[in-house]
Parts: C-alpha cells; structure tokens; sequence
C-alpha cells in the first residue's frame, strides 16, 4: 500500500507540472525565456529528488536571476555552487550585485573567475561586473542624506508625463509628437524631448553610427534649426540620453550607460561654461540616485525646488519607478555604509517631518505645468538689425515677401500637423491602411520639404530686399 501511494504521489505532482519536463524547463533557460522557466521549476521543484538536484537549482536560480527576483534566486544559486556548479557564482554575483551585497558579490566573482580562465570574453565582463561592484562598494559609503518625498511606478513609454514640473522649468515632450525634424530623429525606446520654457530651445538624444549623443535645436522664425550635437559631452558608454536643462541655462543633468559605472544607466551633472561655450567634463552623481540598475531623467521644478528621478529597480520591464525628491542645493551624506538608504528600502527614513510631505505633493500635483509667455515678435533683417513688427518695413516688396514666409509658415504647420497624426494613425492601423497611410506620410514628407525650402528662400528674399541687395 505504501509503495502504491508513493507512485500515486509522484503521478500528482507530474500533473500538477502540466506535462512541463526537465528537458522542456531547461529549454526555457536556453532560450532565454526566463518567466516561463520560473513557473515551470517552481513546480518541478516540488518534487524532492529535483529539489535537491544541483542542476536544477543552478538553472532555478538562473532564471530567478534573469527575472529580477535576486533575493528569492540566491539560496538556490549558493546551493549549485557548493554543489561545484561553476556558472552558478556568476548569477550569484549578479544577484548580490543588485541586492547591494558588494562584497559578496566580488567573492563570487573571485571564484568563477578561476573557472573560465581561457575565455578572454568572460573574464572582460567579470572585470567590468568587478568595476561595478567596487562603484557600489564606495556608492554605499558615501550616500547622499536625501529626503524623498513620495514615489509612483507607471508604464515605461512616455514615462515622464508624469513629471509635475512648474512654469520655470520647461517641460518634457514626445519625440513622436513634435513633427520633424523630431519624429524621424527619435529613437524607438528614447522619446524624451526637453523644451525649456521660452519654448525655443530643445535638447534630444540621435542615435548616430550605433551610438546616441545629445543634440540641440533652436527655434528660429517659428522653424526648429538643424540638430547640432554637443560634442563637449563625451563620457563613454554607446547612450547619452534623457537630457534635462535647469532654469539657470547652465545645469543639465543627463544619463549615461558609460563604464565603469554603478550599472546600466547612471546619471550624470555638468554645467555650462559662457566663457569656452562648452560644458566642463560631467560628474556622475551618486546613490541613491544611481544604482546597479538603470537611472535617468533626473529633472528639477524649480517652483516648488524638488526634483523627480526614473529607474527601473524593482520592477517589471515594462514599469518605471518616479521618485520625487527634496532638491538641495547644498547636499549632506550620511555616516558609514549606508546599503538600506542607498537603495531606498523605506522612502519614511528619508523623511525629515514626522507627518511626511502630504501637502507639498498635493500642492505639487495641483500646480499649473506649464506656462508658454506670448512670445515678442523677432524678425531678424541682419547682424545689426531685428524688427519687432511688420510696419517695421521700408520696403514694401520686403513686407510682402515677409506677408508671404507668414502664410507658409502656416502651411508647414498644418502639414506638420497632418503628418503627426498620420504617423499615430501608422501604429494602430491594419496592414491594408498602413499602405494607404505610407503613400499619404510619404506625399506630406515632401511636401514638408518643399515648403521648409520655399520658407528659407523667402526669409532670405525679404532680408535681402530691406538691406537692399
């Protein structure tokens, strides 16, 4: 009877695998389908031989790892390693790593090393994890004493929307929405746009030769200029990205997957020199806004003097976590190791009020964004000349072509416009429409080209007939 109930035993829980087999989980972790790895050791596990096998707990921890799940991973993982499970050290370490446990994670690293000793690749991303882990190791020695004030996780794409910024800090837009020469320059996973708040100057990240750097363009006569890269800001790394201008014009704050690093995106703080028109060479901030995982989109309301910070540690792939800060302006750090602060286990231990910050967020919150200020009229005519109103004119053929850069100014809008919505319409469209829509881009694209041509052409008639050339 006994022997009987065992086998009834083993027979539930294979049902209870959905037919799901070794073979079939450990084809999961090869593929790098990690989720569905998860769900099926979870169950296989269950059965007290596979509970114990080496492998499976190697592989268990892998996919633990490779989900997110770094706390739950680690027994599993140390448990292969004891078991002479070489690549479990490797997870391990990866695990530590975003745990905060640094050290742990360089002990790790410094017994898988020894296992692929031949493998030039590997032994390259042990150090560059080892670099990283040394970063964190100080990070958490020398974390700012921040007062973080409240946090949200939203959808990762348009993200920033959910800034709160006041007036004075300009805004951020989508790349996807501003017509061109932004919609073509967009990358598909970096959309952000800042746009200060005169609304003539914006900052974006162009991917170039398979590297994304920083650019900016000026709004002249209601037409955005050629994008000019900021070629003093060079750290590294393949991405520069998530650019974001402070009031003062001098401060900007943007992220960086340069190495060595914390660990995915970190951000970076330079300031703006009026003297060599050039940026000084970035710093790289600390924790707890930087961390092993990806940081960006720092952004300062200078309204209400907080700022606003995105990373994606603890969570999904598709989330984002907002945190919302005090911004001081002269920063302190607190004492020793500081793992819990550096990342961020309770925002209620940053707090420096015992009621918390309930009313600056509601206020926050239920602030006016963004003001445009009715911009002056600026007709440049020459180095030395700019008129701020048509009567302005002495000659009347200038006005008239100055009349007629008007109008098409406004028919370039209204096909910027038409093109925007076409290309929304593009995404959500079925394969018959698509084609429709392709030909109907395709036709506005070059009619926005005709008339950005015609548009400079007038401009420099007009020009041209008031100086009298």
């Amino acid at each position: 009877m006994k022997y009987i109930l065992t086998i009834l035993c083993s027979l539930c829980l294979v049902t209870a695998a959905g037919a799901v087999t070794q073979q079939e989980a450990r084809a999961y972790v090869a593929n790098g389908q990690y989720a569905q790895a998860v769900t099926a050791y979870r169950t296989l596990m269950q059965q007290p031989t596979l509970a114990k096998n080496a492998d499976c707990n190697k592989l268990f921890g892998q996919a633990l790892c490779m989900t997110g799940a770094y706390e739950e991973a680690v027994p599993y993982l140390e448990f292969a390693a004891g078991k002479s499970r070489s690549a479990a050290w490797w997870y391990l370490a990866l695990s530590r790593q975003h745990l905060y446990d640094f050290e742990g994670a360089i002990a790790a690293l410094e017994k898988y090393r020894p296992t692929v000793k031949k493998d030039a690749e590997w032994q390259a991303r042990i150090d560059s994890v080892m670099s990283e882990c040394q970063i964190g190791l100080k990070g958490i020695g020398h974390v700012q004493n921040v007062v973080i004030i409240d946090s949200i996780i939203v959808a990762r794409d348009l993200f920033f929307s959910h800034y709160m910024l006041g007036a004075e800090s300009g805004r951020m837009l989508d790349a996807r929405k501003c017509g061109e020469p932004f919609a073509t320059l967009a990358d598909s996973t970096e959309t952000a746009i800042f746009e200060n708040q005169a609304a003539d100057y914006r900052l974006m990240s162009v991917a170039n030769d398979g590297r994304c750097s920083l650019y900016e363009f000026h709004l002249f006569n209601g037409v955005w200029s050629e994008p000019q890269r900021i070629a003093s800001i060079d750290v590294g790394g393949r991405c520069l990205c998530f650019p974001f201008l402070r009031s003062d014009s001098e401060t900007l704050f943007f992220a960086c997957d340069s190495t060595p690093g914390f660990g995915g995106l970190d951000i970076y703080k330079t300031h703006y020199s009026t003297d060599s028109e050039s940026y000084y060479a970035p710093e790289r901030l600390g924790m707890p806004f930087n961390s092993p995982f990806d940081d960006y989109m720092m952004a300062i309301d200078e309204t209400h003097q907080v700022g606003w910070w995105a990373t994606n540690r603890n969570t999904p792939a598709d989330k984002v976590c907002i945190y919302l800060f005090m911004a001081d302006e002269t920063p302190a750090y607190l004492d020793g190791r500081q793992s819990e602060r550096a990342r961020v286990a309770s925002i209620a231990d940053t707090w420096r009020r015992p009621k918390g910050y309930e009313a600056l967020v509601e206020e926050i919150f239920s602030a006016p964004q963004f003001v445009v200020e009715k911009e002056e009229i600026r007709i440049p005519i020459s180095d030395t000349r700019v008129y701020t109103s048509a009567d302005q004119f002495r000659s009347p053929k200038a006005r008239e072509a100055y009349e007629q850069s008007l109008n098409i100014e406004a028919d370039l809008l209204a096909v910027q416009g038409d093109l925007d919505s076409m290309r929304q319409d593009y995404h959500s469209a079925n394969s018959k429409h698509r084609e429709a829509l392709r030909q109907s881009i395709l036709k506005a694209e070059k009619r926005e080209e005709e008339l950005i041509g015609q548009l400079r052409e007038t401009q420099k008639k007009y020009r041209n007939l008031e100086i009298g050339k």
